[in-house]
């Protein structure tokens, strides 16, 4: 079997789940599906779903909860995609008109795509990559 379909979702961790909910609600423009205050939002992205979870709570064993523990330490990293190089300069420009710092902007040897990266309030690192990065045509 092959998992060529695509991922459904990521999840990271953080947290201030209030602060994470708003800043990928006013940032990116991403739509609230569900919140459980304290313990995770999940919000919408084209076809994928960002799942930000409370790492400490995601961690905790729950007997009322079937679903499989889970959890990272440190940052972690996702990737949002962009249609071009343009579109990725006009995140970087958005970036820095909401005061968000640009971590760094990358043109790749191997394919000439850009990318550019930036911080979470949770420290999470967010990067916004041409779809060229991965995929040709």
């Amino acid at each position: 079997m092959k998992a060529d379909q695509g991922i459904i979702e990521t999840a990271i961790y953080a947290k201030d789940l209030i602060a994470a909910e708003a800043f990928y609600r006013d940032i990116f423009g991403l739509e609230t599906v569900v919140r459980l205050e304290g313990k995770f939002v999940f919000m919408r992205s084209g076809q994928s779903m960002l799942l930000i979870f409370d790492p400490d709570e995601s961690a905790a064993e729950n007997p009322k909860n079937p679903i499989p523990r889970h959890g990272a330490s440190g940052a972690g990293h996702f990737c949002f995609t962009a249609a071009n190089a343009d579109e990725v300069a006009r995140w970087r420009d958005h970036f820095i008109a909401h005061g968000i710092a640009v971590e760094h902007y990358h043109i790749w040897d191997e394919s000439g795509a850009h990318s550019v990266y930036i911080r979470d309030p949770a420290g999470n690192s967010v990067e916004v990559a041409e779809r060229a990065l991965w995929f040709r045509g």
